[in-house]
C-alpha cells in the first residue's frame, strides 16, 4: 500500500492500472482518526451541554462527510486532513442538533435524541456550541476556513428556517423543495468533497467538479432518504414523523401535485391526522406514482453527480465513485 492509503491494481499482463482505489483498511483509519479528533475537541464542551454532544458524537452513523472528504483527498491520511474531516463533523453535529429541535425529533441514530433527553434549550446550545468549535478549529487551521465554516453554518441554519417555513405547505414547488435539500444536505457534501481536493493540491477545475459531485450527491441522497420516510422499516428515526410534522417530501409533493381529487391533501391537512393515517397515505403516494417519480428523481441527480467527475483524474474519480457506489443502494 502507498503512504497515501491508496492500493493500486494490475491489469492484465501484470501492468499498474492508473486508476487506484482508496483501500477499506485506509478508510477506516481514517474514520477512526477523525472520531479521536472529534472526541478530543468535543471534550472541551462544558456542562451540562457536554452530555448531548459527546452522547451524539460517539454514535457516529456512517461518517459520510468524513468518508467523502477522505475519498476526494484519494486517500491521504495525514494531521490536516482529519482535523478537516472533524470540523466538517462537528457541523453535521451542529446540524443534527438543531434538526431535532425544529422537527421534534424523539430519536436519533437508535438511542434518545439531545432535545429528548436535555430538553429544547440545552439542545439547541450544544448546537451552538458545536458551531463555535468548528470555527475555532477553522481559526486555527488558516487559510480563509473561518469564512468557509461561517458560509456553512449561515446555509445549515438558512436550511432550518426553509424547514419551519414550509410545515404544510401542500402547494411547496420542486425548486423550493431542492433548494431546502441543497442547504440541508447537499452543502455538507459540496464542501467535504471541496476541503478533501483542495487540501491534496487539486487545480481549480478539479475542485469545482468536485464540489459539483458532492452537492448533487448530497441531494440525491437527502431525496432517497425522503423515500425512506414511506417505507416500514426503521432509518434512524421513527417511520412518518415529517409527515406528522407537515414536512412533506419528494414523493409526497409528487403525489399532491398528481391528486386531482385533493383526497390526499385533505388528508395531510386534516387536524386529527396522526400515526394510524400514515398507512393511507403511503397508499396514496404509492398509488399516484409519487414515490417511483421521487425514486426516479434521486436517481437521476446521482448520475449528474457522477457525471460532474468526467474530467477529473482517474485516481480521484474513481476513489469518489467508490464511495458514491458504497452509500447508493443497489434497490435505488
Amino acid at each position: 500500500m502507498l503512504a497515501t492509503g491508496v492500493v493500486p491494481t494490475r491489469q492484465k499482463g501484470g501492468r499498474m492500472d492508473v486508476t487506484a482505489t482508496v483501500s477499506a483498511r485506509a478508510r477506516a483509519e481514517f474514520i477512526a482518526l477523525t472520531g479521536a479528533r472529534l472526541g478530543e475537541l468535543t471534550a472541551a464542551v462544558p456542562e451540562p451541554l457536554g452530555t448531548p454532544v459527546r452522547a451524539l458524537a460517539e454514535r457516529p452513523g456512517k461518517r459520510l462527510r468524513s468518508v467523502l472528504l477522505h475519498a476526494a483527498a484519494v486517500g491521504a491520511t495525514n494531521p490536516h486532513l482529519v482535523r478537516l474531516a472533524a470540523l466538517v463533523e462537528l457541523l453535521h453535529l451542529a446540524s443534527l442538533l438543531h434538526d431535532d429541535v425544529v422537527d421534534r425529533g424523539t430519536s436519533r441514530r437508535g438511542a434518545p435524541s439531545a432535545r429528548a433527553t436535555v430538553g429544547d434549550e440545552l439542545a439547541t446550545l450544544a448546537g451552538l456550541a458545536c458551531f463555535a468549535l468548528a470555527g475555532r478549529e477553522a481559526a486555527e487551521l488558516g487559510d480563509g476556513l473561518e469564512t468557509v465554516v461561517a458560509r456553512a453554518a449561515a446555509g445549515l441554519a438558512y436550511g432550518e428556517i426553509l424547514d419551519v417555513e414550509r410545515a404544510f405547505d401542500i402547494d411547496l414547488s420542486l425548486p423550493d423543495y431542492l433548494e431546502l435539500v441543497e442547504r440541508k444536505t447537499g452543502d455538507l457534501f459540496r464542501l467535504s468533497c471541496s476541503l478533501g481536493a483542495a487540501a491534496a493540491g487539486a487545480d481549480s477545475g478539479t475542485l469545482a467538479a468536485s464540489g459539483r459531485f458532492g452537492a448533487e450527491l448530497g441531494v440525491a441522497f437527502q431525496i432517497l432518504d425522503d423515500c425512506l420516510d414511506l417505507a416500514t422499516i426503521e432509518s434512524g428515526k421513527p417511520v412518518g414523523t415529517d409527515h406528522l410534522l407537515g414536512l412533506f417530501g419528494a414523493p409526497t409533493l409528487f403525489a399532491l401535485a398528481a391528486d386531482g381529487t385533493g383526497e390526499l391533501a385533505t388528508l395531510l391537512l386534516d387536524p386529527a391526522f396522526d400515526r394510524d393515517d400514515l398507512p393511507a397515505v403511503r397508499a396514496h403516494v404509492t398509488a399516484s406514482g409519487g414515490l417511483a417519480a421521487a425514486h426516479e428523481l434521486a436517481q437521476d441527480r446521482y448520475q449528474i453527480a457522477l457525471a460532474a467527475l468526467d474530467g477529473v483524474d482517474s485516481p480521484r474519480r474513481t476513489s469518489l465513485t467508490e464511495v458514491a457506489a458504497m452509500i447508493w443502494p443497489e434497490s435505488a
